[in-house]
């Protein structure tokens, strides 16, 4: 057993410090992502920044780095969002945000793989994505289906102050319907142009 990880920006398993090809090791991280979001997504409300899951992953596949989750966790993000994608579930990159709570361009590569445009609101069209994950994954959803939750600190910017627990925070805008497929804002007639 080796007490200390290498000192080399590569893979190792933590059990015994056996180096790890980084491909090898991208593999089981994507796979932990997928189990670590589809567990957070339980939750209503619940979401991950990259620092946290990258620090999950790491632990739960036993695989650990010492290079800089910069440089790889978008390539984890895309495996999953693309495992998500293949297999007709929600996009759970969404649960996956940068410390200040925004979704980040990483997130986009949903759209990508959906073929759909980028929307003028991309924390919006995440914060639906996040519902349909918390509706898969069997998260206890308000009687009255809710409203699909910012998170805490872009909520806050938006009604005008860092302050997430203000005393009395002024109400959310009413939202224009959205696809419940592909999460673009409806027309008039309310039937999705690129889903129907």
């Amino acid at each position: 057993m080796r007490d200390s990880a290498p000192t080399t920006a590569g893979a190792w398993r933590a059990a015994d410090g056996t180096a790890v090809p980084f491909r090898e090791a991208t593999v089981a991280w994507a796979l932990a992502a997928h189990a670590e979001l589809a567990e957070t997504a339980t939750g209503y409300g619940h979401f991950v920044t990259v620092n946290e899951l990258a620090e999950r992953v790491q632990e739960s596949s036993g695989v650990h780095t010492q290079a800089p989750t910069r440089t790889w966790m978008d390539a984890i993000l895309r495996k999953v969002a693309r495992r998500c994608h293949s297999a007709g579930e929600p996009p759970l990159t969404a649960l996956c945000v940068r410390q200040n709570h925004t979704i980040g361009d990483a997130y986009k590569y949903v759209l990508e793989l959906a073929g759909l445009p980028i929307p003028d609101d991309l924390e919006l069209h995440a914060a639906y994505a996040r519902w349909q994950c918390y509706q898969h994954y069997g998260a206890a959803v308000p009687a009255d289906g809710g409203i699909p939750p910012l998170t805490p600190k872009v909520a806050a910017k938006r009604r005008g102050t860092m302050n997430a627990a203000a005393p009395e925070p002024k109400p959310e805008p009413e939202r224009a319907p959205v696809c419940a497929d592909c999460f673009t804002q409806l027309p008039a007639n309310g039937i999705c142009f690129y889903c129907a």
